[in-house]
C-alpha cells in the first residue's frame, strides 16, 4: 500500500520537506497529536490549509489497523425521559468524533458491545451510564480496548469524565438547605441504586446535610430508596424540603405533591439534581443542578480518540456544572 496520502498537489514528503521536518511529524501535528508541541501543530495544520491538504482517513486507519469507529454504550432500559440525558451526551460523542473522521456505532446491550469487541469493529468504547458491578465494564477490562466512562468508579484502568457529582450534590444540599427556618426536616428522594451516580449523588446529599454550613440550624432529614415508598414517605411528615436525585423522579415527585394539593415554593420547596427542560419549564419552575450533558460527550468522545492514539490521558477528567435557583426553592 502507498504511504503517500495526498491530494492532488501536495503529499505528507512534500510538506515535511517544505517545513524540514519529519515524515512521522507531520503525521503526528495532523492528527493533533500531544506529542508534538502546540507550535508545531499549528504550523504543519495550516501549512496542509493554506495547499488544500487532507490526508486520507481510510488509508491511515488500514496502514494503522484501525477501524474508525467508536462504540458508544447506552441502556437499553432507560424511559423516554432518562433518554433526553443519553440523547444530549451521544450528540457531543458523534459531534467531536466526526470532526476526527469517526463514526460512532451505538450499542443498547452487552452481546452487541461483546459482539463488535469480538469482531473488531471498533477501536474504544464509552460507557454513557456506570452500573454497580458494571458487566459492560468486565467486558471492557478483558480486552484491549481503551474505554471512558461518563461518571465514576470504574476503576484505575477507566478513563472517567465526571461532573464532580458528589461535591457539586452536597455543595447543592448546604445552598438548598441554607434557605429553611430551624427544625425544619428534608427528605431525598433517590433513583435506583444499582446506578453508580445515584450512590454519588445519595453521598453528596449526606455530605451537605452534615456539612459544618449547616452545622447552625436543627435539621432533620430521611432518605428514601425505593420507588415503590414515595407517596408514602412524602405523606409521612410535612417537609419542608424535597430534594430528588434526577428529574424523572422529580417529575414523579411533583406528580405525588399536586395529587395531594400540597403546594410547591409555599408547602414545599423541591429541587432536583440534574436539570431537564422538563423542569425547567414547569411552573413554577424547579430549582435544579444543571450538567452539561453535551460536555459531558464531547469531552468523552476526545478522550475516547486520545487513547486510541496511544496519548496519555488524566484518569479523572471534569466538566462544569452550575445551580440554577428557581421558585421551586
Amino acid at each position: 500500500m502507498s504511504n503517500r496520502l495526498r491530494n492532488a498537489n501536495y503529499t505528507m514528503d512534500d510538506i515535511a520537506q517544505e517545513l524540514g521536518l519529519s515524515k512521522s511529524t507531520v503525521s503526528r501535528a495532523l492528527s493533533d497529536s500531544g506529542r508534538i508541541s502546540l507550535a508545531t501543530r499549528k504550523k504543519v495544520q495550516a501549512f496542509a490549509k493554506e495547499h488544500g491538504f487532507k490526508p486520507n482517513l481510510v488509508a491511515r486507519a488500514l496502514a494503522g489497523q484501525k477501524t474508525l469507529n467508536i462504540a458508544a454504550v447506552m441502556p437499553l432500559e432507560a424511559t423516554a425521559l432518562q433518554m433526553m440525558f443519553f440523547h444530549e451526551c451521544l450528540s457531543g460523542i458523534v459531534t467531536k468524533a466526526s470532526e476526527a473522521g469517526y463514526s460512532v456505532l451505538l450499542c443498547m446491550t452487552e452481546k452487541i458491545l461483546e459482539s463488535a469487541i469480538e469482531n473488531r469493529k471498533i477501536d474504544a468504547c464509552i460507557l454513557t451510564q456506570l452500573k454497580h458491578d458494571d458487566e459492560n465494564v468486565k467486558v471492557l477490562q478483558k480486552s484491549a480496548l481503551p474505554f471512558v466512562v461518563i461518571g465514576s468508579g470504574a476503576g484505575e484502568r477507566a478513563i472517567h469524565v465526571d461532573s464532580r457529582m458528589k461535591e457539586n450534590c452536597a455543595d447543592f444540599t448546604v445552598e438548598c438547605a441554607s434557605r429553611l427556618a430551624d427544625g425544619s426536616q428534608v427528605l431525598f428522594v433517590c433513583g435506583s441504586l444499582d446506578v453508580e451516580a445515584n450512590n454519588n449523588r445519595l453521598s453528596g446529599f449526606l455530605s451537605g446535610m452534615e456539612s459544618d454550613s449547616l452545622k447552625g440550624k436543627t435539621l432533620q432529614y430521611a432518605v428514601c430508596t425505593e420507588a415503590s415508598d414515595m407517596a408514602d414517605e412524602i405523606s409521612l411528615k410535612n417537609w419542608n424540603l424535597i430534594l430528588c436525585s434526577d428529574d424523572v423522579v422529580c417529575l414523579q415527585v411533583l406528580k405525588i405533591l399536586q395529587e395531594k394539593n400540597i403546594a410547591i415554593g409555599t408547602d414545599v420547596k423541591i429541587a432536583s439534581f440534574h436539570d431537564s427542560v422538563l423542569l425547567a419549564t414547569h411552573v413554577p419552575q424547579i430549582t435544579a443542578l444543571k450538567v452539561d450533558a453535551v460536555a459531558l460527550g464531547e469531552k468523552s468522545s476526545e478522550l475516547a480518540l486520545k487513547a486510541v492514539q496511544g496519548e496519555a490521558c488524566e484518569h479523572m477528567n471534569y466538566v462544569d456544572c452550575s445551580f440554577m435557583m428557581r421558585e421551586s426553592v
